[in-house]
């Protein structure tokens, strides 16, 4: 990987799903959020590549048994930094100074 942020969210997303937070996700949205993430892991920064990965994270479920305080702790920080936009449980996106954004 290019950088440790980019890392960051890579571990971020892999935890999550391997803790079922994409379970509700096709088989093929999955795979395709896989492949999106490590394309984007891998290369250098691009912004359309970002437009594509970033409404497959806003699928996550954070109502899964097996999350953890901490996995959610590190999920919103490996979001914000890598200044994607976070989004909180009603979908509406925090900006960064906490507004939320209709």
């Amino acid at each position: 990987m290019k950088t440790n942020h980019k890392a960051l969210l890579h571990d971020a997303v892999s935890e999550f799903i391997q803790l079922h937070a994409f379970d509700h996700l096709m088989d093929q949205e999955l795979a395709q959020l896989k492949s999106l993430l490590n394309q984007w892991a891998f290369e250098e920064p691009n912004h359309e590549l970002t437009e594509k990965l970033v409404p497959y994270l806003t699928k996550v479920n954070f109502f899964v048994e097996s999350i953890s305080p901490a996995a959610i702790q590190l999920w919103f920080y490996a979001m914000s930094y890598n200044n994607i936009p976070v989004m909180n449980v009603t979908g509406n996106i925090v900006q960064d100074n906490n507004e939320l954004v209709y």
